[in-house]
């Protein structure tokens, strides 16, 4: 098996909805080509969550109405 088999075969079986785990192409010591299952922690397949949407910021908070004369003045009552 040539690199681009290897590589296209492991394309293949990534796109597979069912597939478990990661696939790649690996060389083996006689410079051939093999597709092997990559098994580890924290390797697993990123699936798309849903529409990636920008939020618009938060508006600036709105200054106090009050006169100045009251704002830094604490209610009694």
């Amino acid at each position: 098996m040539t690199r681009a088999e290897a590589q296209a075969e492991a394309v293949r079986r990534n796109a597979e909805p069912e597939a478990s785990g990661v696939w790649a192409a690996q060389r083996t010591p006689d410079d051939d080509w093999r597709v092997v299952r990559l098994v580890g922690g924290g390797l697993r397949r990123t699936r798309p969550t849903g529409a990636h949407v920008e939020s618009k910021p938060e508006p600036a908070e709105p200054s106090d109405p009050r006169p100045a004369i009251f704002q830094n003045i604490p209610p009694y009552g």
